[in-house]
């Protein structure tokens, strides 16, 4: 430990070729660098903030999902500087998430143009497909397995039917039960209507118009009935045990309901359920009678051969007319392909689009912006450094060491104009007293500590 609070050393400007008038007025400052603290370490801060930069720069804002996020975060890296050369690199870095806002506004008008065309061809060429591939299951099924099939789907018609009579049944009895006279409970199941909403979202709303939520486990849909209606028929002593009552029974008398027979909103004019029975025996039934219709073996293989034929025509027009490579595993437009990026070669011709980046990355290019920027920031870097590991120097050279706690150590002098001196200890634990160029392991650099710290940012920027 060197204790420097006792002794005053001092510095002799003219040993070093220094002339009076090179001084400032004002005191010099003097730094202590030890292994911990060093002004030429370049901070972590400054780091993240170059490597930030130029992975921004580098980064492609049409396939990069978090492009915008990377603008804000690189925004809140330049303020949280809060140095004053950091206002042109943000208000460049404003205006790059303004062009790429309006740019995703234009991206998104074509994804969406792209991919209903997509989505069309698909659904025509995989119902095509679709068919010749039933019928070529159809033609190399036994007729036997179609029969069988028929007499399966028709013993569960009758098992949901018995089950759907049986839950009116107790439905009846339960009511009845509740002292609600015969007319009135047959009014009552007579008159349950159901409403169907697709996409769920988060959760369905208790209530659409005024029929109330069911609570069924359904991934997209919520089903609601006319449940105050009902209620509000029975006498106003009954209605809470009809209550209970309803929420038994409806449930499951709607599950197996649409089980049955699907449902067929009125509103769309349209059945909402691919997968319910009478359907399943139709298309059985219409299965058997394609079947039936191949007479010989013969023509049954003929036909295999001609369903393929047309199946791997269809594939190959699929191939044609569908292009690939502007998609992702889910058939959905991929922005980020090399495809979609040939796509907004128009826009991109007459600057409806634009490279968000351009601008930013001029300025980052641009040495003397980058040489105030990195002056500034040395000037900081200098500014915070440890009160406890710095000193000043009078007018005539004159200074007091702080104590230090290193058994190697540096001690700079910073000449405000042009110049450092740099002592060396090399574990001597002793600071000399009187500091000149004899000094054993003094040298003087013809650049200020900022000028230094700035130059070592300065590469940083460009070589990091």
């Amino acid at each position: 430990m060197v204790s420097g609070c006792d002794n005053e050393s001092h510095i002799d400007y003219s040993s070093f070729n220094i002339t009076p008038e090179i001084i400032p007025h004002q005191k010099q400052q003097g730094f202590i660098i030890t292994d911990t603290y060093s002004p030429f370490n370049t901070p972590l801060e400054f780091k993240n903030l170059e490597y930030t930069t130029k992975a921004l720069i580098n980064s492609n804002w049409l396939s990069n999902p978090h492009y915008l996020e990377d603008i804000n975060n690189l925004i809140y890296q330049f303020n949280k500087i809060d140095i004053k050369s950091s206002a042109i690199f943000i208000q460049a870095l404003n205006n790059s998430a303004l062009i790429y806002k309006t740019n995703m506004i234009e991206v998104n008008i074509l994804k969406r143009a792209l991919q209903k065309d997509v989505n069309q061809k698909l659904n025509n060429y995989q119902q095509e497909l679709a068919s010749i591939n039933t019928h070529l299951e159809i033609i190399k099924k036994d007729e036997k397995q179609y029969i069988e099939k028929i007499n399966i789907i028709k013993i569960k018609i009758k098992e949901k039917q018995q089950h759907y009579t049986k839950l009116r049944r107790s439905l009846r009895r339960d009511l009845q039960t509740i002292l609600l006279n015969h007319d009135l409970v047959f009014d009552l199941i007579s008159n349950i209507n159901f409403k169907y909403k697709k996409d769920k979202a988060l959760y369905c709303p208790k209530y659409l118009d005024i029929y109330q939520n069911i609570n069924v486990i359904s991934s997209n849909d919520c089903i609601y009935y006319n449940k105050e209606e009902l209620i509000n028929k029975t006498p106003k002593q009954y209605q809470h045990q009809v209550n209970i009552t309803f929420n038994k029974y409806i449930p499951e008398l709607w599950k197996t309901m649409v089980k049955l027979n699907g449902y067929f909103e009125s509103n769309c004019n349209k059945q909402v359920f691919d997968d319910y029975l009478q359907k399943d025996l139709m298309i059985a039934n219409n299965n058997l009678i394609i079947k039936r219709t191949m007479k010989s073996e013969q023509n049954a293989q003929y036909a295999i051969k001609e369903y393929e034929n047309k199946s791997k025509q269809l594939h190959l027009e699929m191939n044609i007319n569908i292009d690939k490579s502007l998609l992702d595993d889910n058939n959905q437009v991929d922005i980020s392909s090399a495809a979609f990026y040939k796509k907004l070669s128009l826009l991109l011709t007459n600057n409806t689009i634009k490279n968000p980046i351009v601008n930013f990355s001029l300025i980052y290019n641009n040495k003397n912006v980058v040489e105030k920027f990195t002056q500034q920031y040395a000037t900081k870097i200098l500014n915070e450094y440890p009160k406890t590991l710095s000193f000043h120097i009078t007018n005539k050279g004159n200074f007091i060491l702080p104590k230090i706690k290193e058994n190697h150590y540096k001690i700079v002098i910073d000449i405000k104009e042009s110049y450092s001196v740099i002592y060396n200890s090399y574990n001597l634990l002793a600071p000399p007293i009187d500091l000149t160029q004899q000094t054993p392991n003094t040298t003087i650099i013809e650049h200020n500590l900022n000028q230094i710290v700035s130059l070592k940012l300065f590469k940083q920027w460009y070589n990091g």
